[in-house]
């Protein structure tokens, strides 16, 4: 069976030009799954070391899902990538781009800790490897391989959707303060505003927005970045929606079914159905 899978998800294998290529994201990505799996024990293990501003089960939320999940999935892409899947390839841009956004929080948003230099290291490999990773990509072969049936223009929507969401949502704070002087907070906190619009407006919305417009061309590179997109928005929803369950153990008196918490796990899974209608609709060359 994993044979016939193989079989019918099988791209070009690397040509000697770009054999080079090949390997170095092959070295690159395994130094930020090795990089990521470290981090993640450490802070599990000693949570205290992000200091107080990753408090109420964030970083335990943020490292046990990149663990059990983003690494993982990082990993094994890698391996079925080099056996020639295109799905593979696919997924390994989006995990990879999972660690350029989440680690991007903790670049920016905590202070100078003993992981200070792992993590600035796991954030900037997985910037280098992303970018090695998509010239490596025939992106034209693969957007060949989807089909006329590949829903691209409902799955477009959503990503907009999402984008206009987390701009609206980020840009009416700024606005307010424009207008009004008063520093717009998240949690009481300037900072994490700061932080975390930055963020979500550099690398969310940033990729959100161009995805949606190409998918709903149909562009080859809509397929792609699409499937990035949603694979690094479903992986961090999941943290969001572990977050809070490690907020409501923490926190006594505090409500897990909140709006936060359903949105986050409707947003999981909406982002886990639109990557299974892009990814199943790929067909055999």
């Amino acid at each position: 069976m994993e044979t016939e899978m193989l079989e019918r998800d099988v791209v070009l294998q690397p040509t000697l030009a770009n054999k080079e290529h090949f390997r170095a994201e092959h070295v690159l990505s395994t130094m930020v799954a090795a990089l990521a799996a470290a981090i993640s024990i450490i802070g599990l293990r000693f949570p205290a070391i992000y200091g107080s501003n990753w408090g109420n089960g964030t970083s335990l939320g943020n490292d046990l899902v990149t663990l059990v999940v983003a690494v993982p999935v990082l990993v094994l892409s890698m391996i079925y990538a080099a056996r020639g899947s295109a799905r593979a390839h696919l997924l390994w841009l989006g995990s990879l781009y999972y660690m350029v956004y989440n680690y991007a929080f903790y670049v920016f948003g905590i202070p100078v800790t003993p992981l200070f230099v792992p993590i600035v290291a796991a954030f900037a490999l997985s910037g280098v490897a992303v970018v090695l990773t998509m010239f490596r990509l025939d992106a034209e072969a693969i957007g060949r391989r989807f089909t006329r049936r590949t829903p691209a223009r409902p799955v477009a929507v959503y990503l907009f959707y999402v984008a206009v969401m987390i701009s609206f949502l980020w840009i009416s704070q700024w606005v307010k303060f424009v207008m009004t002087g008063h520093l717009p907070e998240v949690n009481g906190s300037a900072e994490a505003y700061h932080v975390i619009a930055a963020v979500d407006l550099t690398f969310l919305v940033g990729m959100f927005f161009p995805a949606a417009c190409l998918l709903w061309k149909r562009n080859v590179w809509g397929y792609l970045l699409g499937v990035a997109g949603l694979v690094q928005g479903a992986i961090y929803l999941a943290v969001m929606a572990t977050v809070c369950v490690f907020g409501w153990k923490l926190n006594p008196g505090s409500q897990l079914f909140s709006g936060w918490f359903i949105n986050c796990i409707v947003g999981c899974t909406v982002s886990l159905l639109c990557l299974a209608a892009l990814l199943g609709n790929l067909k055999a060359e």
